[in-house]
């Protein structure tokens, strides 16, 4: 764990060798364990918002009885994040930060921008958040639609498969599509 290197290979180029000079290595058995200590006190570090955490993956939520109120509790939450990773060394990703309103009324805009540091994050009205797509007000459509989506692109692919084996193209069909048809069944009886 002491005295590694790095280098990055670009087209056959490699760069210079330079020492690594914090982190776990990339796939190690301690890596998930000691990023958790780590983080573990992100959560108290942030008085503006909830946040939940799930492996490196971090959701901050704010509850206002407006847009308004909400955006400016999340603004205050994200500086408050932002802060922590700047004393602990860590360097956010605003390219992977997104913003979504969830709200029973039509929120009118223009919306003010929320930051992560300089960088304006972008608002969404679908994302994904632990496999699950969760859409602006909070209906099974927009998963349920993700799924039908990729359940097509399966049988395409699976059309284009006729080629092979008909036991490798049962095995496909097994483990892809008896999925769908267990999915089906409980979207159905939710809706």
């Amino acid at each position: 764990m002491s005295e590694r290197t790095q280098f990055t290979l670009l087209n056959g180029v490699a760069s210079d060798l330079l020492p690594v000079t914090a982190g776990v290595l990339q796939g190690s058995v301690l890596g998930p364990t000691l990023f958790t200590l780590f983080t573990n006190d992100l959560l108290s570090a942030v008085r503006s918002g909830s946040l939940f955490m799930y492996a490196d993956d971090t959701s901050i939520f704010c509850i206002g009885q407006s847009a308004d109120l909400a955006i400016a509790l999340l603004n205050k939450a994200l500086q408050e994040v932002y802060r922590w990773c700047l004393v602990n060394r860590l360097k956010p990703h605003p390219g992977k930060s997104e913003v979504m309103i969830i709200s029973q009324k039509t929120i009118m805009g223009p919306l003010p921008p929320l930051l992560l540091g300089d960088s304006v994050l972008r608002y969404v009205t679908k994302t994904r958040l632990l496999g699950m797509t969760v859409g602006d007000n909070l209906t099974w459509v927009p998963h349920v639609m993700d799924h039908k989506k990729s359940f097509a692109n399966k049988l395409e692919l699976l059309k284009r498969s006729r080629f092979l084996p008909k036991d490798v193209l049962l095995k496909f069909y097994l483990c892809h599509f008896t999925i769908y048809k267990l999915w089906s069944c409980f979207v159905g009886f939710l809706l």
